[in-house]
Protein backbone atom coordinates (compact mmCIF):
# COMPACT_ATOMS: atom_id res chain seq x y z
CA UNK A 1 0.00 0.00 0.00
CA UNK A 2 2.77 2.42 0.86
CA UNK A 3 4.59 1.87 -2.42
CA UNK A 4 1.44 2.76 -4.34
CA UNK A 5 0.89 5.79 -2.09
CA UNK A 6 4.45 7.02 -2.64
CA UNK A 7 4.23 6.58 -6.41
CA UNK A 8 0.85 8.28 -6.85
CA UNK A 9 1.70 10.94 -4.25
CA UNK A 10 5.01 11.67 -5.96
CA UNK A 11 3.42 12.01 -9.37
CA UNK A 12 0.71 14.25 -7.94
CA UNK A 13 3.27 16.36 -6.12
CA UNK A 14 5.36 16.83 -9.26
CA UNK A 15 2.29 17.73 -11.32
CA UNK A 16 1.19 20.27 -8.72
CA UNK A 17 4.68 21.65 -8.23
CA UNK A 18 5.91 21.85 -11.82
CA UNK A 19 2.56 22.53 -13.51
CA UNK A 20 2.07 26.03 -12.11
CA UNK A 21 5.70 26.87 -12.86
CA UNK A 22 5.21 25.94 -16.52
CA UNK A 23 1.73 27.40 -17.04
CA UNK A 24 1.98 30.51 -14.85
CA UNK A 25 5.64 31.44 -14.42
CA UNK A 26 4.84 34.83 -12.85
CA UNK A 27 3.01 33.31 -9.92
CA UNK A 28 5.34 33.05 -6.96
CA UNK A 29 3.03 30.80 -4.93
CA UNK A 30 2.36 28.23 -7.68
CA UNK A 31 4.63 25.48 -6.30
CA UNK A 32 2.75 25.56 -3.00
CA UNK A 33 -0.11 23.81 -4.79
CA UNK A 34 2.00 20.67 -5.08
CA UNK A 35 3.38 20.97 -1.59
CA UNK A 36 0.14 21.48 0.31
CA UNK A 37 -2.67 20.18 -1.90
CA UNK A 38 -1.87 17.77 -4.73
CA UNK A 39 0.96 15.94 -2.96
CA UNK A 40 -0.96 15.01 0.20
CA UNK A 41 -4.17 14.29 -1.71
CA UNK A 42 -2.23 12.08 -4.12
CA UNK A 43 -0.69 10.22 -1.18
CA UNK A 44 -4.12 9.58 0.34
CA UNK A 45 -5.48 8.49 -3.04
CA UNK A 46 -2.51 6.15 -3.39
CA UNK A 47 -3.24 4.64 0.01
CA UNK A 48 -6.83 4.02 -1.01
CA UNK A 49 -5.80 2.46 -4.33
CA UNK A 50 -3.22 0.31 -2.54
CA UNK A 51 -5.77 -0.82 0.03
CA UNK A 52 -8.29 -1.76 -2.66
CA UNK A 53 -5.61 -3.71 -4.56
CA UNK A 54 -4.52 -5.49 -1.37
CA UNK A 55 -8.10 -6.41 -0.43
CA UNK A 56 -8.79 -7.66 -3.95
CA UNK A 57 -5.70 -9.86 -3.97
CA UNK A 58 -6.48 -11.14 -0.48
CA UNK A 59 -10.06 -12.05 -1.39
CA UNK A 60 -8.94 -13.70 -4.60
CA UNK A 61 -6.44 -15.90 -2.76
CA UNK A 62 -8.93 -16.96 -0.06
CA UNK A 63 -11.45 -18.37 -2.55
CA UNK A 64 -11.34 -22.18 -2.63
Amino acid sequence: MLVTAYIIGGISFLAGFIGPILFSPGSNQGPLLGLFITGPLGFVAGLIVGLVRWLYRRSKNNVT
